[in-house]
């Protein structure tokens, strides 16, 4: 099976649909990393690298993404903020239409998602939101 990693393009247009998007934006005021920096600001998103697998169909080659966003508040004893946080960034990429550097994105769609407490301090979590996507030539 040819392969192609369009893995790179992919979670760059993920990080600006994050980063651009409204609703998260009061949410987490455009702290939207790939990295975490030391000191970071609460609440905030960050994103792993994009994990890839080939694509191919008829006419089609590409590759099928798997991708990780984290969610990080703190604040609340209960998990109301982490799952708004979580819901905001769900709707802002589940079935979004995101232009590619390269390549074209077929479909993105949510997953999952699951909240565990932080050990950064009382009242912090951790969202795990996991996205599938297909994108090709």
């Amino acid at each position: 099976m040819a392969s192609l990693d369009l893995g790179e393009p992919v979670g760059h247009a993920v990080l600006a649909r994050l980063a651009t998007d409204p609703d998260l934006r009061t949410l987490i005021h455009g702290r939207v990393r790939d990295y975490v920096r030391a000191g970071e600001d609460w609440p905030f998103l960050r994103l792993d690298p994009v994990e890839t697998t080939p694509y191919e169909a008829e006419g089609w080659t590409g590759c099928t993404c798997r991708i990780t966003v984290h969610a990080f508040a703190r604040g609340e004893r209960g998990t109301t903020a982490i799952q708004r946080l979580a819901a905001a960034a769900a709707a802002a990429l589940d079935e979004a239409d995101l232009t590619l550097s390269r390549g074209q994105l077929l479909w993105i769609a949510h997953e999952r998602s699951l909240y565990v407490p932080e050990p950064q301090g009382p009242a912090s979590w951790h969202g795990i939101l996991r996205f599938t996507a297909v994108a090709i030539a």
